[in-house]
């Protein structure tokens, strides 16, 4: 275990050792400026600490775990190289920046120390390309008396400001000009405030025209249901009316029928008295006549 980490030691101090060391800070800057130019990741990192120069940073015995925060130091300040150049070049194809016609102007520093004691700089960079002027940012730390890139590279576009000559010409005919779509505005403002009562009394006369339909329309429903329910009234005093005769003309049928069938009935009982009567009568003259009969026999 100890013979391999010894081993990646040695590998990450031989990587490291061909690191640019910057003697001052415009020579780092401009090899910053190079490695932005020929949008090099590899020119960036070289301008990055050493593992020596790293070690400083850990005040510790164990070697092992020094060589393992190193390490993971040295890859921590590798992607943020690599990031850094990613969104640079992203931003320069947006903004069409030739990074490769990129020239410095000035170097501006702000120098700080953190609680530990160790340097670091803001750096700016004054760049133009072409007409454009731009600011390069980027930190910078101080390790060992020496200066090494650290990260933070990013590109500003600086806005500007051109200084104008009053042309009194022009600002009477702005005003003008303003005074013209003021009025302007003011009469379409009045147009349209009489376009909207015309309008609003429009709507107002649509409104009080269905209105009214709405009325008489209700108005003629109300009577047409009121015909209607007189003649439902009329057609059902004469269904009554007409079941009342029928009614009557049934009870007189009725009473025409009884009193037929007791006249009948009268007539077949006077009838049936009528041969009794008869009968009766024809017993009695056979009755006369037997005896009749008899008395002339006893004589």
């Amino acid at each position: 275990m100890n013979k391999g980490k010894i081993l990646l030691f040695f590998i990450l101090y031989g990587f490291f050792s061909s690191t640019v060391k910057a003697q001052n800070l415009d020579y780092l800057c401009d090899s910053i400026m190079h490695a932005v130019q020929e949008e090099s990741e590899v020119m960036l990192k070289n301008l990055g600490p050493s593992y020596r120069d790293l070690k400083a940073l850990f005040d510790t015995n164990d070697v092992d775990m020094m060589n393992y925060q190193i390490g993971l130091r040295q890859k921590e300040l590798e992607y943020r190289n690599r990031k850094d150049m990613k969104s640079l070049r992203k931003f320069a194809k947006r903004e069409k920046i030739k990074l490769a016609k990129l020239e410095k102007t000035e170097y501006i520093y702000q120098i700080d120390s953190n609680e530990e004691g160790y340097r670091y700089s803001y750096a700016k960079a004054k760049c133009v390309n072409g007409s454009r002027p731009y600011i390069l940012h980027f930190v910078l730390i101080e390790l060992n008396d020496e200066w090494f890139y650290g990260e933070g590279l990013r590109i500003e576009k600086v806005e500007v400001v051109t200084e104008e000559v009053q042309d009194y010409d022009k600002i009477d005919r702005e005003l003008e000009r303003k005074q013209k779509e003021r009025e302007k505005a003011r009469l379409k403002a009045e147009e349209d405030k009489k376009k909207a009562e015309e309008l609003a009394r429009k709507q107002k006369e649509k409104e009080e025209k269905e209105r009214l339909k709405a009325e008489e329309k209700a108005k003629k429903l109300k009577e047409k249901e009121e015909r209607e329910r007189i003649k439902a009234e009329e057609v059902k005093k004469r269904e009554e009316a007409k079941e009342q005769k029928r009614k009557e003309r049934a009870e007189a049928k009725r009473i025409r029928e009884e009193e037929k069938e007791k006249t009948r009935l009268k007539r077949e009982e006077e009838k049936k008295q009528k041969e009794e009567e008869k009968k009766r009568k024809e017993e009695e003259k056979k009755k006369a006549e037997e005896k009749k009969k008899d008395e002339e026999k006893k004589d």
